[in-house]
């Protein structure tokens, strides 16, 4: 049994909390449903300038979900969807999740499979609108990371996910043969999800032949991209820019 499925998801409390200055381009968010096999789906939208068709980005939040830090969620998708990128922030918990766990009952491994399918159909979702260039993908943080990364290995029309600091989709019953390029971003010093996990997820992507990035941050601890206003959060931004720009195909 590998160690992150020893640790609570509630461990898993220190997610990615993203601390930027505002600026005067900032793009606000609506609140919106989209459909998928389960429920209506609860997300905020952020779209992007202008009229081209355009990609899609979901945001996966970690086990403390977004309100906590909702203004810097906020400014992180405001930035993606000023890079052409319509950004959603997706809250994949429903109520009763949030009343389990408000319990502490430890419901990851349970829900893990019915969360990736709310995201693959949100995704599919999306790519059949008009104003889509029919690519999607996902950005995953903490828990929302490993969600990440079994969301895009369960669906073939995920076009990229970027994945921090997670791990490979282990509640699945069975290994992925398949994942979309990836980003993978994580500290050496985490102490919540080591980086062998990352480096693990990495290593599995590419036996299944995908073009895996992996960024490791020396010194930093679990959370490190919360405040983008530092060198190492910043960067990991930019890549995460960069990286979706070019697997979603914006030129």
């Amino acid at each position: 049994m590998k160690l992150l499925k020893r640790i609570a998801p509630a461990a898993l409390l220190a997610v990615a909390w993203f601390a930027a200055p505002v600026s005067a381009a900032e793009i606000q968010g609506k609140t919106i449903t989209l459909p998928s096999t389960e429920r209506q789906v609860k997300v905020t939208y952020f779209r992007a300038p202008g009229d081209a068709k355009r990609p899609a980005a979901l945001l996966l939040h970690g086990a403390g979900g977004f309100d906590r830090r909702i203004a810097e969620y906020n400014h992180y998708a405001s930035v993606l969807a000023n890079a052409g990128i319509d950004a959603y922030l997706f809250y994949y918990y429903n109520q009763q999740d949030d009343q389990m766990m408000s319990f502490g009952v430890d419901i990851f491994a349970q829900r893990y499979e019915a969360w990736a399918k709310q995201v693959d159909d949100v995704a599919d979702y999306l790519t059949k609108q008009k104003d889509s260039n029919g690519k999607v993908g996902l950005v995953g943080f903490s828990n929302g990371g490993i969600l990440a990364s079994g969301a895009s290995s369960l669906d073939t029309k995920i076009n990229a996910a970027v994945i921090y600091y997670g791990t490979d989709p282990w509640p699945l019953p069975a290994e992925p043969t398949h994942y979309p390029p990836l980003l993978i971003l994580h500290g050496d010093a985490d102490q919540v999800i080591p980086v062998e996990e990352g480096k693990q997820l990495a290593a599995e992507a590419k036996l299944a032949g995908a073009k895996v990035d992996l960024v490791i941050y020396p010194g930093e601890m679990h959370g490190f991209g919360s405040d983008t206003t530092k060198k190492n959060g910043a960067d990991a931004l930019q890549r995460t820019v960069t990286f979706l720009k070019r697997e979603l195909q914006i030129k």
